[in-house]
């Protein structure tokens, strides 16, 4: 079971059930540095309820589509260090699940579907995310760790496009960028790549998450018009645009935009979910057990809400529920952060 709980700083949630530097993590098929994770001690914290705000919901719910409705998604394996940002087809994701990795550093694990583009830089393969890889049959587009990864239950299922595989020669390095930051494929590529193995068109949606074509603001909430939060520094933020019914990323004051066109990263709806950190038995990488069910904070529209989350299997779709409901996303990037119990602390609410 889990609690949310808020507290003067801030928020936190909690279940029943470092480095300090940005760069200071060297990919761990090199490494052998541990991280230090907190899966159960939680502090003893007043739990209260905010009164929700009374506001004029939104017309009629507008139609919505499964979120991969064409064919199955590339999920990008792409750090969220300074040197690797700002990245490439970024604006372009539909889904982002944002993880811990050693050091306290973070990757994120980028969902897209688009026809062609550079995306990147790519950056090595993590075990704890192969679950959100395999619940949309994705292609996990990412520069070695295979060995590392065989470990995970569902190894067999994912759909390799490894830099140091077979796919090698798709990928190249640009010299803006100094290795390992500066690793690139197109999109085009890892489709063409993927059509060999087995289909990638969908005969019909892949079931999971749904999104609205126009926005619709869900029934009460409360005004939150920015979220704060850290792993490590600096620390971290959305912010609300009223006017786009949209949220900017912030990596400090440093507003994410995405490498090739330039533009802000708009991001439509935000998730924060707590679950336990552990460490696989290496003593480096992280391990997650991804069954399961919780709760959550979905922020859309200026607003914050309790949601649920759960996950069958561990290649059914993570889905979400308000109030009981499928909850249907609204248009723009979905961004969840997946957090352990320290960072978990350091969640603000303004």
């Amino acid at each position: 079971m889990f609690l949310i709980v808020v507290t003067s700083a801030g928020m936190m949630l909690t279940s029943c059930t470092g480095v300090d530097s940005e760069d200071s993590t060297p990919d761990t098929s090199t490494t052998t540095s541990s991280v230090t994770v907190d899966p159960t001690t939680e502090p003893t914290t007043i739990i209260t309820t905010p009164a929700p705000t009374e506001t004029e919901p939104d017309a009629t719910p507008t139609e919505a589509n499964h979120l991969f409705d064409k064919k199955v998604p590339i999920a990008l394996m792409i750090n969220n260090t300074a040197s690797a940002r700002p990245q490439s087809g970024i604006g372009q994701a539909k889904l982002i699940y944002q993880m811990m990795t050693e050091g306290r550093t973070t990757r994120l694990l980028m969902f897209t579907d688009v026809d062609e583009g550079v995306l990147g830089p790519v950056r090595s393969a993590r075990p704890a995310y192969l679950d959100l890889v395999v619940q949309y049959n994705a292609l996990y587009t990412y520069a070695g760790n295979g060995r590392v990864i065989e470990a995970s239950p569902v190894n067999h299922l994912v759909r390799r496009v490894d830099a140091l595989g077979a796919a090698g020669r798709l990928f190249y390095r640009m010299p803006h960028r100094k290795a390992p930051h500066n690793l690139y494929i197109k999109a085009e590529s890892i489709y063409a790549f993927g059509e060999k193995r087995a289909p990638v068109e969908l005969s019909e949606p892949l079931p999971g998450l749904m999104i609205r074509e126009t926005f619709v603001q869900p029934d009460g909430g409360e005004e939150v018009a920015r979220i704060d939060y850290r792993f490590n520094k600096p620390s971290e933020s959305f912010r609300y645009d009223a006017g786009k019914k949209m949220y900017a990323k912030y990596n400090g004051e440093q507003l994410l935009v995405d490498e090739l066109t330039k533009e802000p990263v708009e991001v439509g709806n935000i998730f924060l979910i707590y679950v336990p950190h552990n460490l696989m038995p290496n003593g480096v990488h992280i391990k997650i057990d991804w069954i399961g069910s919780g709760e959550a904070l979905y922020f859309t529209g200026g607003k914050k809400y309790d949601v649920t989350w759960s996950k069958k299997s561990h290649n059914a779709p993570m889905v979400f529920e308000l109030n009981g409901e499928t909850l249907v996303l609204n248009p723009g990037l979905t961004w969840v952060v997946v957090m352990d119990g320290q960072a978990n602390r350091t969640v603000v609410f303004d």
